[in-house]
């Protein structure tokens, strides 16, 4: 019989509850004493954790916590910058996905090719549009997306969205079923929850 390895577990700054590393966001303090968002867990130092929601930020910042945690003093930092630097990061982190989606040849990019591949019923599980998607485009692809229970989200605008894909241009992308999407997804949902929009 397989034994699941149980993951390392991590107790959240904020709300104080233990939780697997892998749910929380790690953060490390740099030698001048800023507070840096660790998302891949691989910056040098002793970290610390926190779940991936304003309120726990909020609380940790409130409570002087990092001060606490690493018994040094942190440059003064707000829960809104931190809350933004999370954000960012998971943004950064979604575009370097995107990237090696391109790298693979697993997309379909341009409103055309995405509702082609919608028509034929092709496996996508994540459609992005660009934020400066023609509503008129932006509409059809969502609704043959909804349809079809496809994850929809606007990120990055049409030039973003090209440049990360090595093309011009570019205001639809979509991503087969695979890892890829799957971590994709992951990311989206989180930078979801962090920053309040859908």
């Amino acid at each position: 019989m397989t034994q699941v390895r149980s993951q390392p577990q991590r107790t959240c700054l904020g709300c104080r509850q233990a939780k697997d590393k892998s749910e929380l966001i790690r953060f490390v303090r740099s030698p001048d004493g800023e507070i840096l968002v660790d998302l891949k867990g691989r910056l040098p130092g002793r970290g610390t954790y926190l779940c991936n929601s304003r309120a726990c930020i909020e609380a940790a910042v409130g409570r002087k916590q990092f001060d606490r945690t690493f018994r040094q003093t942190c440059q003064p930092i707000t829960a809104d910058q931190l809350v933004e630097g999370v954000a960012k990061e998971l943004l950064a982190h979604m575009a370097s996905l995107l990237g090696m989606a391109r790298k693979s040849a697993r997309f379909v990019s341009g409103g055309n090719a995405v509702q082609d591949a919608l028509a034929r019923k092709k496996p996508l599980a994540v459609i992005i549009l660009a934020r400066d998607i023609s509503p008129q485009i932006g509409d059809k692809v969502r609704r043959k997306a909804e349809y079809q229970k496809i994850v929809t989200t606007k990120l990055f605008d049409k030039i973003e969205l090209g440049r990360i894909l090595g093309r011009a241009e570019r205001s639809v992308v979509g991503l087969p079923d695979g890892k890829l999407a799957e971590a994709f997804l992951d990311d989206l949902l989180r930078y979801q929850d962090i920053s309040g929009e859908s």
